[in-house]
């Protein structure tokens, strides 16, 4: 029942192209009853970095970012006027001495104990007024003198020297072990020889020698007992060159003005002799010269012509 020429639809097909339309239509604005949007504490998205697009060092956008960081609190120093407080300015405006108590005076504080020294008089000691009243001389003795002490053992240093360590007992020789031990055990006694007596049998008496008036002679006992002949070593005789030195003449045979010519001036009147040079003696200015010359006398006679 429909004309040539026109398209024919079906209900379907209809109802798909109203709702297209309505689609493509702007959307009218309607009341939402969805909550309000609240400030998001996520970190913002960065949109994708586009493929192949890289920063200076070589590595896309965004690369080991941190997270937000949360927020930082800090303690404000005590204000100086505080609820129920007195004024600062008013505080400050109050005439006379400021004054600062220690914590100690108006606190409660825990005791302190300290350890005094030793007391002089101790219950079962000497009294002290007593002790100092015995005459004589005061001992004071080390305490390891007469009470037992543990070793000490030291490492030496690297710089310390050999002569600053402690000596090491003495080596005793196998001599003076047996003398000790002799000493301890019974031995047979033994001899020895004796020096000569000054008195003798048969020879004189020391006293009666020694009171006999004049000179007393000690002779050696070379004077009259064989000696045996000592030999030494002498020294060493000169050779014939050392003799050619001597005897044969040669430029290295003289000395003195005939090699020297200063020394030479001084016996040979022919050649001036060379200067030297001393400190004089006496005044500088002195002589009938002198006097002209202070007085202007010479000028006279020694003017130009």
């Amino acid at each position: 029942g429909t004309r040539p020429g026109l398209l024919s639809f079906s209900d379907s097909t209809f109802v798909d192209l109203a709702m297209s339309a309505v689609a493509a239509a702007a959307p009218v604005a309607t009341p939402s009853t969805a909550p309000l949007a609240t400030p998001s504490t996520e970190p913002p998205k960065t949109a994708p970095a586009a493929q192949g697009s890289h920063d200076k060092a070589g590595t896309r956008p965004g690369y080991k970012k941190g997270y937000g960081e949360p927020p930082k609190w800090t303690m404000a120093e005590k204000p100086k006027m505080i609820i129920g407080g007195p004024v600062p300015s008013w505080q400050a405006s109050i005439p006379g001495p400021k004054y600062n108590y220690s914590t100690d005076t108006y606190k409660t504080k825990n005791p302190v104990y300290s350890m005094r020294e030793k007391p002089a008089m101790v219950v079962g000691g000497g009294v002290p007024s007593w002790t100092k009243s015995i005459p004589g001389p005061k001992y004071d003795y080390d305490t390891n003198c007469y009470k037992q002490r543990m070793p000490v053992y030291s490492i030496k240093g690297r710089d310390e020297k050999e002569g600053k360590k402690e000596k090491s007992p003495p080596q005793i020789s196998p001599e003076d072990l047996k003398k000790g031990l002799n000493a301890s055990r019974q031995k047979p006694p033994e001899w020895s020889l004796k020096s000569r007596p000054q008195m003798v049998i048969g020879g004189a008496v020391p006293s009666w020698v020694n009171s006999i008036p004049g000179p007393k002679y000690t002779f050696p006992t070379e004077v009259y007992k064989n000696k045996n002949p000592n030999y030494s070593i002498g020294t060493k005789l000169p050779t014939e060159s050392d003799l050619a030195k001597s005897r044969s003449p040669g430029p290295s045979r003289y000395s003195g003005p005939a090699t020297d010519a200063n020394k030479l001036g001084e016996v040979d009147s022919t050649r001036r002799r060379s200067f030297s040079c001393g400190f004089g003696i006496g005044a500088r200015w002195e002589g009938p010269t002198a006097a002209m010359a202070r007085s202007g006398a010479l000028a006279r006679y020694n003017r130009p012509a």
